[in-house]
């Protein structure tokens, strides 16, 4: 009638343990978290790439005005950057277009230096996002100049 457990016998255990019990509590959580950053990221998507756009526009222009780079119009690179971020701000962002133009812009970051033929470069990609831009560019010409370039520095390029 009364019977008291046997200690010898294993008890018998009801429901998880603690420890599975806590880890799936975890993975619930951390499950709740990816969803939740990647529905955010998802409705922000625009604002992420205009954001990471201008970001990398002004690290490139940043660079060439602390890192003077001879026959490089300054001038002309901040006036076609500023208006292409204005203009960036103001229109949504077309994503196969964008994504032409980032890997573009990422190349000429890649080595953390902006010559002279990068600078140009740069100035064109802007343009060609945003053709209106042209208006702020010198007519025809790129806007460096070889002859400011020193020969020793073309002759070591090629």
């Amino acid at each position: 009638m009364n019977q008291q457990p046997n200690p010898a016998l294993p008890s018998e255990k009801k429901g998880m343990s603690k420890g599975c019990l806590v880890a799936l509590i975890v993975v619930i959580v951390l499950v709740v978290i990816v969803v939740g950053a990647g529905l955010v990221c998802w409705k922000y998507k625009d604002r992420i790439m205009t954001a990471s756009t201008v970001a990398m526009v002004r690290a490139i222009t940043t660079e060439l005005n602390e890192n003077a780079v001879e026959g490089v119009d300054t001038v002309v690179v901040n006036q076609v950057s500023e208006a292409f971020i204005a203009r960036l701000d103001r229109e949504e962002m077309d994503l196969q277009r964008f994504q032409a133009f980032a890997q573009e812009i990422q190349f000429i970051m890649a080595d953390k230096q902006v010559d002279a033929e990068e600078a140009d470069q740069f100035v064109s990609l802007l343009v060609e996002y945003f053709p209106e831009l042209e208006d702020l560019t010198p007519e025809d010409e790129p806007i460096w100049d070889t002859a400011a370039v020193p020969e020793d520095s073309l002759e070591q390029e090629e």
